[in-house]
């Protein structure tokens, strides 16, 4: 039996700090974002990034924005 692909935005950070931060952020804001060990595709971040699903994903770089957090790398993946 296959699955569906499903689509997500990974976003890195340049910090620890601004990773769980934004997380914080985007939970309180009840979209679903999971810590991930950062994907090397992202380059040489500071290890955690946060998947959220695609449908999201504008949502939350607008909350981290008005949060004063920055993402460093965003990348679509899909997930199976």
């Amino acid at each position: 039996m296959s699955r569906t692909p499903r689509s997500f935005v990974v976003f890195g950070f340049s910090s620890t700090h601004d990773a769980l931060a934004a997380e914080d952020l985007l939970q309180d804001a009840g979209i679903d974002a999971v810590p991930i060990p950062a994907p090397t595709l992202l380059g040489a971040l500071c290890g955690i990034a946060l998947r959220v699903p695609e449908m999201a994903s504008e949502q939350a770089r607008s909350r981290m924005g008005d949060g004063g957090i920055e993402p460093s790398g965003i990348i679509l993946m899909d997930d199976v």
